[in-house]
């Protein structure tokens, strides 16, 4: 009995591999899958940290790995949740976050990204924040229209609401209450457009316009609340149309001399041309004259 184990003892060293390492997971080609719409969202955002969450994605092994990418660079960690969170950032750090998802055979698929910013430092402390940003072109003339466009952006706990945009001033009023509000989850940014008109009969010189936001948030804790207003000023410059479309005199001056130059060159070439032609025919006819008074030779 004893030979025969010592027999096979070689056999049994050559099958310990497989035995180890199954086939089918040394053979094992098949990628991670991630669902459709698969997203990386911010569950929490404050003025010095950022916590993440992600689609999970899936494998026919059943257990999924995941190494998360922040602006290209890798901690050298592996997480089995779809969780990651970032403290002691300074305000206003961007970070990209890029999630590819590992099986137990190595094999690694590419998931979703997204970019996300700590909140401003004003934010600090506060449950919900909100940010808001008027651009708009500074210049226009009495019956022009200017598009102003605000960016906002939800830096807090909790998801946003926007419930109002309006524009003020001597200008006129615009506002934005109708339709389906804005909603902005942590992190999300938003843009919304408002056409401005300016009245035919607008005074030329510099007008004060007023910007206004009102918004609720979602706390956790019973629902929307009111959030104050965020307002912001700005003035908008009223041209003259006629002072735009009056010409250029200095140029008009310059092409006019410019012409008259080239009129004086064109002259004295003209003047020098009919000069010659006169001498030619004077010449001509003076050598007529000489023929004709030539006594005729005798035959």
């Amino acid at each position: 009995m004893l030979n025969s184990v010592c027999r096979l003892w070689p056999l049994l060293i050559l099958l310990l591999p497989v035995i180890i390492w199954p086939v089918s997971a040394s053979t094992d080609t098949t990628p991670p899958v991630w669902p459709a719409g698969s997203r990386v969202i911010a569950t929490r955002l404050t003025s010095s940290s950022i916590d993440i969450s992600w689609t999970p994605a899936t494998d026919d092994s059943g257990s999924v790995s995941y190494k998360v990418l922040e602006n290209g660079w890798w901690d050298g960690m592996y997480h089995l949740s779809t969780l990651l969170g970032r403290s002691y950032l300074a305000p206003n750090t961007t970070i990209t976050f890029q999630v590819i998802a590992y099986d137990p055979s190595n094999n690694w698929s590419t998931g979703p990204s997204a970019t996300f910013s700590t909140a401003p430092a004003a934010c600090e402390g506060y449950e919900a924040c909100l940010t808001s940003l008027f651009t708009y072109a500074p210049t226009s003339t009495p019956g022009g229209r200017i598009m102003v466009n605000d960016t906002l952006t939800d830096y807090g706990l909790d998801s946003i609401r926007i419930t109002g945009i309006a524009v003020t001033g001597d200008l006129g009023a615009y506002s934005l209450t109708s339709g389906t509000p804005i909603l902005l989850r942590v992190g999300e940014v938003g843009n919304r457009a408002l056409a401005i008109n300016v009245p035919s009969d607008a005074t030329v010189g510099t007008h004060t316009i007023f910007f206004s936001v009102s918004w609720d948030y979602n706390y956790t804790v019973d629902g929307w609340r009111m959030a104050n207003d965020i307002h912001q000023n700005g003035t908008l410059l009223v041209t003259s149309t006629t002072a735009q479309n009056q010409p250029n005199l200095l140029g008009v001056t310059n092409l006019v001399h410019t012409v008259l130059s080239y009129g004086y060159l064109l002259l004295g070439g003209y003047l020098a041309v009919v000069s010659l032609a006169v001498g030619l025919v004077i010449r001509n006819d003076r050598r007529k004259r000489a023929d004709l008074l030539e006594p005729s030779s005798p035959e």
